[in-house]
């Protein structure tokens, strides 16, 4: 997927060179329409190849998707000294890890943990010609289950932090949002999923065609079936 990006201007840009050189050769030529006319297609080419390229630039911080696949790891850790906070430890599926601007894992405070992406998704037959969706995760946040009610709105804390802080080249998700629809593309959105935070807990995070899922590790869903209902024993196992 990086290649064509860089392949489709450098075509571009070397056609739009050669049709400038050819029109300044008509006007030395004394062939004004000619030239002009040359001249005109080769800034055309040159300004569609900083596009395509300025465009590449910024897809680059997507990542694309087939069916399922996994986006990445996170493991929580309590901090000693604070009550319900845990150090998120989250590796990416490129081998990166997830840190704060000062190099430190974040801290997230709560019983509940989110992470969300933005996607945008192309048509079925887009996908048939090889357009599968593209992802790009934007952020990780918790947060206090209990303080919502249905009696009234509560307010409450939510820890956050962006994963992707700038838009480098050109916004593709704007471009999508507004002309998407002209080459395929079926929809552009957000996608969010969340789970259980405590120590030790562990998840696989994945993303199919459209939306993110976060499965809790066979360990840690133990912990969390146990927490919900003391006494748990798994069929077929013994309790730890």
């Amino acid at each position: 997927m990086s290649l064509i990006w860089w392949v489709l201007p450098s075509i571009s840009g070397v056609l739009g060179l050669i049709l400038l050189f050819a029109g300044f050769g008509k006007l030395a030529g004394l062939k004004p329409f000619a030239g002009v006319a040359r001249l005109a297609f080769g800034s055309g080419f040159l300004g569609l190849a900083g596009v395509i390229a300025f465009a590449g630039l910024n897809i680059q911080t997507y990542k694309r998707l087939t069916y399922e696949r996994p986006v990445a790891t996170v493991k929580f850790t309590a901090v000693s000294d604070q009550e319900n906070a845990y150090r998120a430890d989250v590796v990416f599926s490129d081998g990166q890890t997830f840190l704060q601007a000062d190099g430190t894992a974040p801290v997230f405070r709560g019983n509940e943990w989110q992470i969300g992406a933005k996607v945008i998704k192309f048509k079925p037959m887009a996908n048939i010609l090889g357009y599968d969706s593209i992802y790009r995760l934007e952020h990780m946040r918790s947060l206090d289950a209990h303080q919502f009610s249905s009696d009234a709105v509560t307010e409450g804390k939510i820890d956050g932090i962006k994963i992707v802080p700038t838009e480098p080249g050109i916004d593709i998700s704007d471009l999508a949002a507004k002309y998407g629809s002209r080459f395929g593309i079926d929809a552009e959105y957000g996608s969010a999923t969340y789970q259980p935070m405590g120590d030790g807990y562990e998840f696989e995070i994945s993303i199919t065609q459209d939306a993110l899922i976060a499965r809790p590790t066979p360990g840690t869903r133990e912990k969390i079936q146990e927490q919900s209902y003391p006494g748990f024993k798994p069929i077929g196992g013994s309790k730890k």
